[in-house]
């Protein structure tokens, strides 16, 4: 009951707030007062909703929380006009919201329950965690990948179960994931708790925390493919969008962190291990080397779901591995020789139709390449490989050596052709 007092009062807060923003005739609001008073209730509500995870140091930090929402609220409304004060009844609302911080902060210091959430607590749980690390990701660190990740994931989440509450999506398609929602919200509420109380050693922790959620957002991923794609709804349709705009980069750092995961606890010599790495980096390729643009458009969300469920399965098969390690069990040689089979087999597959069904024909201008013209051919060739070298393509990461090496033969080869070239230089550039 307090709870629900609390979200109805901070809901009409940030209303009224941002009826002050449009409203013309009003003075002029301070909208960063605004947007540190909504990033404070946000904090406020989500830690009463998790109080139960024996948080640190809670009653100090929520009281300081409480006192800076005061010391936000002072200026603000010194700038409103009593009129429109009045209007909202926000010396009626203001009042009740502060008392209901000081009920909520000390009735939760004494709890312990961890109820299931009802879908609309979960909900509003869900969006406070994503305008937490919204907040993070934009204003306090925007120039690190891990944090736009942690916002992308949690967005998607946070949409993804409005859709639920809504009623865009059945209960009975997403009903064994629906637990795992409540504990990614766990998981992300406990990191910027600690984040915000000690950032010591926070890129580790937040690595070590998108291994764990992002998971979740693979089955989402999967359910929108088997369930959702042929949805004529429109608000399904701007989800899937959304995640063609920010799954890439959420599935490429999950394989990341997952093979340096994978190096770190399974040994080169642990049988399929091999197999494993081939596909992750086969996966890799795909996420950050090829461009939309080359993708079928009503292909694309067809191989995003094709590459999740790949990851999903590679993800599966390194937590058996690093079981078994753990366990010092051994794999026979049969279960080994079956599991290179069918990851092979696997990325056999999806080369194939990724060159007949999800990728557009190349122009034909782009094969064209002098074969009968040595000089010409080792000039051209030449400048690829030096193009080759600065790229930072992540497929050519992987054989930059061997480029470099290729390089050095052909200028040797090329060395012994100086005089011959110096006569064609003229024709060459002419050509080029």
């Amino acid at each position: 009951m307090l709870f629900s007092a609390l979200r109805k009062d901070v809901v009409n807060v940030l209303d009224f707030m941002e009826r002050l923003k449009n409203e013309e005739d009003q003075n002029a609001v301070d909208v960063y007062l605004i947007e540190r008073l909504r990033l404070e209730l946000a904090f406020i509500c989500t830690y009463v909703q998790l109080s139960y995870s024996d948080l640190e140091q809670f009653e100090v930090v929520m009281s300081y929380s409480r006192q800076r929402v005061d010391n936000l609220l002072r200026p603000i409304l010194n700038d409103v006009d009593s009129n429109a004060g009045c209007q909202y009844n926000m010396d009626h609302v203001l009042p009740n919201l502060m008392g209901n911080i000081d009920d909520c902060i000390s009735s939760c210091y004494r709890s312990t329950s961890s109820a299931t959430m009802t879908d609309e607590q979960l909900n509003f749980l869900l969006l406070n965690l994503h305008h937490l690390s919204k907040y993070l990701a934009e204003r306090i660190f925007p120039l690190e990948i891990h944090h736009e990740i942690l916002q992308n994931v949690s967005g998607n989440m946070k949409d993804f179960h409005g859709l639920i509450v809504n009623g865009c999506i059945e209960h009975e398609i997403v009903q064994y994931v629906l637990p795992q929602f409540q504990f990614m919200a766990e998981r992300v509420g406990l990191f910027l708790w600690h984040d915000r109380l000690d950032g010591d050693s926070r890129l580790f922790k937040l690595a070590h925390l998108l291994m764990k959620i992002i998971p979740i957002e693979l089955e989402m991923m999967q359910i929108c493919y088997t369930n959702l794609k042929a949805s004529p709804s429109a608000e399904i349709e701007r989800f899937i969008n959304q995640l063609l705009e920010t799954s890439p980069e959420v599935l490429r750092e999950y394989l990341i962190h997952l093979q340096e995961h994978m190096v770190t606890v399974i040994t080169v010599s642990t049988s399929g291990a091999r197999s494993i790495h081939v596909v992750i980096e086969f996966l890799l390729i795909i996420l950050t080397d090829m461009p939309k643009e080359i993708i079928h458009h009503d292909k694309l969300f067809d191989l995003l779901a094709r590459v999740g469920a790949l990851i999903r399965e590679v993800s599966t098969l390194v937590h058996d591995l690093e079981e078994k390690s753990r366990n010092e069990e051994s794999t026979d040689e049969t279960s080994r020789a079956t599991l290179d089979l069918l990851e092979l087999e696997n990325i056999e597959l999806l080369k194939e139709d990724l060159e007949h069904v999800y990728l557009k024909a190349p122009d034909s201008s782009q094969w064209c390449f002098p074969m009968s013209d040595g000089p010409l051919f080792m000039h051209l060739l030449h400048r690829h490989l030096n193009d080759l070298l600065y790229s930072n393509a992540y497929s050519i990461a992987l054989i930059k050596e061997e480029i470099g090496l290729v390089k050095e033969d052909l200028e040797f080869i090329r060395s012994f052709f100086g005089n011959v070239e110096q006569g064609l230089y003229k024709d060459l550039w002419h050509m080029l």
